[in-house]
């Protein structure tokens, strides 16, 4: 078997809310580039429908577990991406956890090159800002080699997005203050500092760490930068991410 079983399995594994096994694969994902290639096959698998990357390993101590010295991403598979509100099952994850983010979305294509990019050349590049959430989800045991989990999508599960704001450059997004609800609630309480002082530094570090699969940073695309709140268990009910002046979004979990 190679790793274009491996995806197959991986796809069967998520469309089925499954738990795969993953003693076969244990030392069938040796490095970043064996991930990436299991990515660029399950990209295939849902009609090469990228629709961003979600950045992580942004710290020394985290790139140790892909043996890498820079940060890795996981496709965002178009099937999985969902504009705000949204209502998503329960049913359809296997051990979801629920994030408040800050994504940008790219207004211009970003090429792997040599010579890295500056901040300047990335705010020029980003369309708008949007507030986030992932439900991060996770088709492998959790003892799992880090390597396996960036093959499986760097463990998404869904992806939901509110609205885009263009004029994001007016914000301090050293500041933003979020705040999550359920069921009028507050739940979670975090800030846009917690990801490098400041999200835009984990768009350039990943303009940087390239090349990706499928062609890598491509315009229209979103870079979701780390979560703002601590990743709870969602549980049925009316959630509500407030980013501030940034905005928010709504989302409906149902069992």
């Amino acid at each position: 078997m190679n790793l274009a079983d491996l995806a197959r399995q991986l796809a069967s594994a998520r469309a089925q809310a499954s738990v795969l096994d993953a003693g076969f694969w244990l030392d069938s994902v040796t490095n970043v580039e064996c991930g990436y290639r299991v990515q660029a096959q399950l990209a295939q698998l849902a009609g090469n429908d990228v629709r961003g990357w979600k950045v992580t390993a942004l710290s020394p101590e985290q790139q140790r577990g892909y043996s890498a010295t820079q940060p890795v991403a996981g496709a965002l598979l178009g099937p999985y991406v969902h504009a705000s509100p949204v209502t998503l099952s329960l049913a359809r994850f296997v051990t979801p956890l629920l994030e408040c983010e800050v994504a940008f979305v790219l207004g211009q294509d970003l090429p792997a090159r040599t010579e890295p990019y500056g901040s300047e050349e990335i705010r020029a590049a980003i369309e708008a800002v949007v507030p986030a959430m992932e439900i991060a989800d996770c088709r492998l045991p959790a003892e799992a080699p880090d390597l396996l989990k960036l093959a499986d999508s760097m463990g998404n599960g869904a992806f939901i997005v509110g609205q885009p704001l263009k004029h994001w450059k007016m914000l301090d997004l050293s500041g933003l203050a979020v705040t999550l609800s359920h069921d009028g609630i507050e739940v979670e309480y975090g800030t846009s500092a917690r990801i490098l002082s400041n999200p835009l530094f984990a768009v350039i570090a990943l303009a940087n760490a390239q090349p990706l699969p499928t062609g890598g940073l491509k315009r229209g695309q979103f870079v979701t930068t780390g979560t703002c709140t601590t990743p709870i268990p969602p549980r049925p009910g009316h959630y509500v991410g407030h980013f501030g002046a940034l905005g928010a979004l709504a989302l409906d979990i149902i069992p």
